[in-house]
């Protein structure tokens, strides 16, 4: 890997790790995305998957599209042909759309994407993380959560977001464990931090307990602990478990 890209990097992996850890109190609903979106640096939407339309934008999204949430709402599926450039956007669905079909809620995902207000202003560059928001109809798409921030702000956004959510620091520095997880072994870790059995995971999942304490050796593993009290830490951090 190329040395000069290395700060870019882990400054995307800083960024989606302090996004995620933003996500997972507004997950717990410790607050709502409509008390903290207009302190947080960039552009923060919801999506309705159902219907295709932004049902909430912040302050500083609304100045950088030059319009106004209720007017970014009505606009509908057309929102995206609009601001961005048509050949990502078919890229970007497609992605997008696997990352939806997984419902994976303990998941980011992070892309960069070109973004301008209209046709006589030039394409910015903005790095944005997305993540899954569970709707109250079970039958229904999740909501999807997008925080755009533009790539020359980078440094600045990680401060601001930083002191935004309290628990960033420990999901900082285990960001990258936890995406060497599997959704099975994120599902695993919750049971477990519940008090749940190897015997009984077997049978709620349907699975053996051969591939229960597989399973497990390899969570150990791949998140260099040795204790359960461990493990309940980063369950509760990341938001597998309340």
């Amino acid at each position: 890997m190329n040395a000069k890209h290395l700060p870019l990097l882990e400054k995307k992996e800083q960024i989606s790790a302090q996004i995620f850890a933003t996500g997972t109190e507004v997950s717990k609903k410790n607050f709502l995305i409509e008390e903290i979106g207009d302190y947080i640096p960039g552009s923060v939407m919801i999506q309705n998957l159902n219907t295709m339309t932004n049902t909430y934008m912040n302050k500083e999204g609304c100045d950088i599209l030059k319009h106004s949430k209720e007017e970014l709402e009505l606009l509908g599926p057309k929102y995206f042909e609009k601001f961005f450039p048509e050949e990502e956007i078919l890229f970007l669905s497609k992605e997008l759309f696997k990352f939806t079909i997984e419902q994976d809620y303990n998941k980011v995902y992070s892309f960069f994407q070109r973004v301008r207000p209209d046709d006589q202003s030039d394409y910015k560059w903005y790095f944005t993380t997305s993540r899954l928001c569970k709707q109250a109809n079970n039958g229904a798409l999740p909501n999807i959560m997008h925080i755009a921030i533009e790539v020359n702000s980078l440094n600045l956004a990680s401060h601001q977001i930083s002191a935004i959510c309290n628990d960033s620091s420990y999901i900082l520095k285990h960001y990258r464990e936890f995406n060497l997880l599997s959704k099975r072994e994120k599902e695993i870790i919750c049971l477990i931090s519940q008090g749940v059995s190897s015997y009984e995971i077997s049978e709620r999942l349907f699975i053996s307990i051969h591939t229960v304490n597989n399973h497990r050796k390899n969570i150990m593993h791949k998140l260099d602990i040795v204790s359960i009290s461990q493990l309940i830490r980063f369950a509760v951090s990341f938001g597998l478990v309340e």
